[in-house]
């Protein structure tokens, strides 16, 4: 069975991961490339040339791990640019023994999209939330029901048209051709969580370098999505600037040393920095560290908070926050989350497929995981796959098959 590929750029590291199905049909890493990531801030791509180049480095670190080739992969959405808005489509079932069949999904799915979308905009996902039939609801696959009126719930998330040419230009650019797009936090939720989270209802903080991708599950479905525009280069950003050291040292001593909440920190434990253009090694209070990084991922977790009140559906979280990306692997983000939150919050590391696994355990590599996740589900359904097969509304109907069932 042919390999499937996918690519993760995010503001600080492209990461690339290829993988294949095994014998007993599970999924198998075979390939991990990273390399630091050159043309993109907060999420957006702002230097072609640089992301093409950070992505070929990558690619070709996966590929000599694996012996394969990337010709083509999934890749994935983030930045500010990304909305996200609630619909609902109403059609009557006309079939003659009034059983819904595919045609009225894709009609009911099509109808829901009619919503004004700004010109600069386009439609990158349209996430089903339930179906209704006639008057019973919280139906997730309607078809071979009988009734004469079908509803759809459905999430539509749309993206800048820049922003994604952009991305098409590198990723191309790299020589590798794009079967799908996700949204990252979309792709993260598929790595971190079980079906049981989500029907209970749960948020997901992707805390990425340049942004926070935010994305909430109710009864199973996408209930809200957004994007804040910090992250953990933010925290690295005051540290650099309140320890007076460069960034690099900042990253390291945030990732070592480091905690989100000072009242957890040991008074007295120092640490010592390092030398500096001829200035000797010197010690700073933990504390000292913790009382720069608590105020910035409190300002994160507080502008989160805001977007999880402003979709409404905050109290339906009772399985909490889970938050997943690089960021949260600072210590003490999960106390200050539940604190901010007032919310019960946990670390979300991604179900790590078999082969080369061990090199994708940190939360970092949950949207890489995702993404990987993604491409093999397409590969699964429709083997060979090197675009949209069939015409009309079949071929509409099976790619949207493949984002929600």
């Amino acid at each position: 069975m042919r390999e499937f590929s996918a690519i993760d750029i995010g503001s600080s590291y492209v990461r690339v991961l290829m993988g294949r199905r095994g014998d007993e049909n599970e999924i198998q890493v075979n390939g991990v490339g990273v390399a630091p990531s050159r043309g993109v801030r907060n999420g957006a791509i702002v230097n072609i040339e640089g992301t093409v180049q950070s992505i070929q480095e990558a690619a070709r670190e996966a590929e000599l791990m694996s012996g394969l080739v990337v010709e083509d992969a999934v890749v994935n959405v983030t930045g500010k640019h990304l909305r996200g808005e609630n619909s609902r489509g109403v059609v009557a079932v006309t079939n003659r023994d009034r059983v819904v069949t595919e045609s009225d999904v894709l009609r009911v799915i099509e109808g829901a999209q009619n919503i004004r979308i700004p010109a600069d905009q386009d439609i990158l996902h349209v996430l089903s939330r339930e179906f209704i039939v006639d008057d019973q609801s919280g139906i997730r696959d309607p078809i071979g029901m009988t009734g004469v009126r079908l509803e759809a719930e459905v999430h539509i998330v749309t993206a800048g048209r820049t922003a994604v040419t952009n991305l098409k230009k590198a990723v191309n650019g790299a020589g590798i051709r794009i079967v799908n797009m996700v949204m990252s936090s979309l792709a993260s939720s598929e790595a971190v969580l079980t079906p049981g989270e989500k029907d209970l209802g749960v948020a997901v903080l992707d805390i990425g370098s340049g942004s926070t991708d935010i994305i909430m599950f109710v009864e199973g479905g996408v209930q809200f999505s957004s994007v804040v525009a910090l992250g953990g280069t933010h925290v690295t950003q005051d540290l650099s600037i309140g320890l007076k050291i460069p960034m690099e040292t900042a990253e390291a001593i945030k990732k070592n040393s480091g905690s989100a909440q000072v009242a957890a920190v040991d008074p007295i434990e120092k640490i010592e920095l390092p030398a500096l253009a001829g200035r000797p090694p010197r010690w700073v209070l933990r504390q000292e560290i913790a009382s720069i990084i608590e105020p910035r991922m409190r300002e994160i977790f507080e502008l989160v908070d805001a977007e999880l009140k402003r979709s409404g559906k905050k109290s339906s979280l009772s399985g909490g926050v889970v938050l997943t990306g690089g960021g949260s692997r600072v210590e003490g983000a999960v106390g200050l989350a539940e604190e901010v939150f007032a919310l019960a919050a946990r670390k979300g590391l991604p179900q790590t497929p078999g082969g080369f696994s061990e090199r994708v355990e940190g939360p970092e590599f949950a949207t890489a995981v995702g993404l990987l996740l993604s491409a093999a589900s397409m590969e699964k359904r429709e083997p060979g796959r090197k675009q949209s097969s069939g015409t009309g509304w079949v071929r509409k109907f099976k790619d949207w098959v493949s984002e929600n069932l």
